[in-house]
């Protein structure tokens, strides 16, 4: 409800009293420096804007049994589905179902959640070197692109993008600025500053978030992906992703190399805590 930030970590970590010994690109602060494809992550996002244009949690879409093309362009499932509800999408986190929804809602729509959930922009954290994260306009998307940033390829976002979108929707569809200081002290011990939560926006009804809330329960139930981080004595909310790197001397992307995150927070019902967890290969 704040936008306090409790903790950032990084791995591998260097030693700042001995800072010498190390290679400087592990100095950087890469929640906020460095920009990411968020892969599945983002499916959450593309429901929310369904939900905020007349769709529900219920409506379905044909998964096309796990092959979908889009000219020369192939959509693919890990697992075949036919019919899916929204909530069966996130939950088993189907690249095709999420783009039946982008497809239905239309890209202009997508765009305009996607901008009013922080993406492409800074959030202005009290941090240096902040990355705006990749969100082209949508009037530059092709049907591929459209596609593909419906569920996270093709766009990039830093990782304090990502967790702030992710907590407005555990905070009944407010954004929050990220809070990193909360007072400046002089030496002798009087408050020179003083920063206060700040919201930025409505992003989506209450309504509409708690119904992504719900189907982010979903995923880590039994067959969701996100299981593993399902935690006895709360109830938890999250939504995996896996994104293909892109390769570094040519187009398309890595079939050996990936970023995998997971994004969540718990309780349910009054959510305390957001996490984001993002591995680099």
């Amino acid at each position: 409800q704040t936008g306090e930030f409790l903790a950032i970590a990084h791995f591998p970590q260097f030693n700042p009293n001995n800072f010498q010994n190390y290679n400087n690109t592990l100095f950087r602060n890469r929640a906020v420096t460095d920009a990411f494809e968020p892969g599945s992550a983002m499916k959450v996002f593309t429901a929310a804007a369904a939900l905020e244009n007349g769709f529900g949690p219920k409506s379905i879409f044909f998964c096309e049994n796990g092959t979908y093309k889009i000219g020369a362009f192939t959509v693919r499932d890990t697992h075949p589905y036919d019919w899916l509800s929204i909530n069966h999408i996130i939950k088993f986190s189907s690249n095709i179902g999420v783009t039946k929804i982008g497809e239905k809602i239309g890209d202009k729509t997508l765009h305009k959640y996607l901008t009013a959930f922080g993406f492409g922009n800074k959030t202005h954290i009290e941090f240096p070197g902040e990355t705006t994260g990749k969100l082209l306009p949508y009037q530059k998307w092709s049907k591929v692109d459209a596609s593909a940033i419906s569920f996270g390829q093709g766009v990039s976002v830093s990782a304090i993008q990502l967790i702030s979108g992710i907590s407005a929707i555990a905070n009944k569809g407010v954004l929050m600025k990220p809070l990193l200081i909360k007072k400046i002290i002089s030496n002798y011990g009087k408050d020179l500053e003083v920063y206060h939560p700040e919201k930025i926006r409505q992003v989506i009804s209450s309504k509409s978030a708690r119904q992504v809330k719900n189907m982010m329960r979903l995923v880590v139930e039994d067959k969701g992906t996100g299981k593993k981080a399902a935690m006895i004595g709360y109830t938890v909310c999250g939504k995996t992703g896996t994104a293909q790197k892109a390769l570094k001397d040519k187009k398309g992307y890595s079939q050996d190399n990936y970023t995998s995150i997971f994004a969540g927070f718990a309780p349910e019902n009054n959510p305390e805590l957001a996490i984001l967890v993002a591995v680099d290969e």
